[in-house]
């Protein structure tokens, strides 16, 4: 199931044995091959010590099966969550430092700006970003700007190059047009 970033921030998470173990504050990434690596959580007080006993409140929880409703109930316990779960670390790639960062090309053309960050929940990986298109890349790929409306696209995490404080697609303009799907 592939689902958005932003309907994954501040969900409650919920042990399989009906244990509140925090909100999800944020999700890890390897920028290498886009596999998640952890969820980062802000546990509640009484699972201060979900990370090994260290007592701290942000951890990361390693990916798994989930079922997503209001809550996001886990697949496994508590006391196994305790277990597996780290403290969380700063050092590792953060999809929510990507919503809202300057999109280019490799002709360093502006495509845009981040909305939103595509997470397929069942391979753990992220597949894509919607992007909001600036007016240069809207002229540069022939686009109209429909009246008082936002064009958003769709592009999948293969054409991207590198991320930092922005995000370096690996096409020029015309290879990302072509690669691209325009969102309603």
């Amino acid at each position: 199931m592939i689902v958005p970033l932003v309907s994954l921030k501040d969900v409650q998470i919920i042990s399989s044995d009906a244990f509140e173990v925090g909100k999800l504050n944020d999700v890890r990434y390897d920028p290498f091959d886009w596999n998640v690596i952890g969820l980062k959580v802000i546990s509640k007080r009484s699972s201060i010590k979900l990370a090994a006993g260290l007592g701290r409140s942000v951890v990361l929880i390693l990916p798994e099966k989930f079922i997503l409703n209001d809550v996001m109930l886990l697949n496994q316990p508590m006391e196994r969550l305790r277990d597996s779960a780290v403290p969380d670390n700063s050092n590792i790639s953060s999809l929510l430092s990507m919503v809202h960062a300057k999109v280019v090309t490799r002709d360093n053309i502006s495509v845009g700006t981040v909305q939103d960050v595509m997470i397929d929940t069942l391979d753990w990986k992220v597949t894509s970003i919607i992007v909001r298109l600036e007016r240069e890349a809207m002229d540069a790929m022939g686009l109209k700007k429909w009246l008082l409306s936002k064009i958003n696209v769709e592009i999948g995490t293969r054409l991207i190059l590198s991320t930092t404080d922005m995000i370096h697609l690996n096409e020029q303009m015309e290879g990302v047009k072509n690669n691209m799907t325009i969102l309603e």
